[in-house]
Order: C-alpha cells, then structure tokens, then sequence
C-alpha cells in the first residue's frame, strides 16, 4: 500500500469510493472537486494494487491559524481494521507539522463508532464541551445541533506542535 497526495482528477473516483464507505456521507461530486482543486495539498489517497484503499481530505481555515480540518476520512470496509486509518492519520500529522501547523480538528456523528476509536486510539481528545452547547449521544459528549438541528456531533482535536510568536 501507498499513500499519495490526492488529486482534482481523482473527485470521481473519490466521490464513488465515499459512497461505498458506510457511514460516511456521501456530497454531490462537485463538492469533492472543489476541496481536490483548492485544498488538495492536504489530501491523501491509500491505493493497493492501484485501487483506492482509504483517502482523507481536510481544508486549512483561515480564521483558525495553524489548524487543519479533517473532513472526511475513510477507509473501504473490505480494508477496515487493518491500520489503514491510521497509516493515512499518521502521513497528514507528518506532513501538518513539517508545514507548522500545530492542531488538527475533526468531527464525529456520535453513530460512527470506528471514527471514534480510530481517533481517540490515535490521542485524539473529544474538546465538544469548549466547541458549544453539549448533549450526551450514545453515552458520549457531542456539540448539540452542530451542523443543523437534530444532527449532533463530537468535536475532537490533536496538538501536533505550537505557534510560535513572530
């Protein structure tokens, strides 16, 4: 397996791939085109054997300095529980940091319980408490309302390094 930076040629094929991945949400395919287009420098793509075995795609807020948005993230259910996520989480921290960043920032639908184990195994911390108003979901502390109503989400961040004052 290898992992590669994504492409904008790739939106097809990871549009397709999303909607394989249970639970993921799957956007029109435009959406995937526009984040490979204007943030694919931090994208990932896992391919075995030519095929696309996982992929990440986060964007860089310009109001959030030195924080990365992980978006989406996800892994093809015939590949999953083999260290995949991880080995995707662990090039983008690499990467992140060699560019300064210093935070990463992801949410989680309360009923994506491998998201939740993959990121907390990776020392992930659910922050929902300072990200809005909480409610528990299915045991865990998740940002009531946070996208729309009725659609609650947990909130978790790592610390990958520190800003430094200029």
């Amino acid at each position: 397996m290898r992992i590669r930076a994504a492409t904008q040629e790739d939106f097809l094929k990871v549009h397709q791939f999303t909607a394989d991945c249970t639970p993921l949400e799957n956007y029109p395919e435009h959406v995937y085109k526009i984040i490979l287009r204007y943030f694919g420098d931090y994208c990932f793509i896992a391919e075995k054997n030519g095929q696309i075995v996982g992929f990440a795609m986060g964007i860089v807020p310009r109001s959030f300095p030195g924080t990365y948005f992980l978006w989406q993230i996800g892994v093809a259910p015939s590949c999953q529980m083999r260290g995949i996520g991880e080995k995707l989480l662990r090039e983008i921290e690499e990467e992140l940091r060699k560019k300064g960043f210093v935070r990463i920032e992801v949410t989680i639908d309360p009923v994506n319980i491998s998201s939740q184990k993959l990121f907390e195994n990776m020392e992930y911390q659910n922050i929902s408490k300072k990200a809005g108003k909480t409610v528990e979901v299915k045991g865990n502390l998740a940002v009531q309302d946070y996208y729309k109503p009725g659609r609650h989400f947990m909130v978790y961040e790592k610390r990958i390094g520190q800003l430094c004052d200029s």
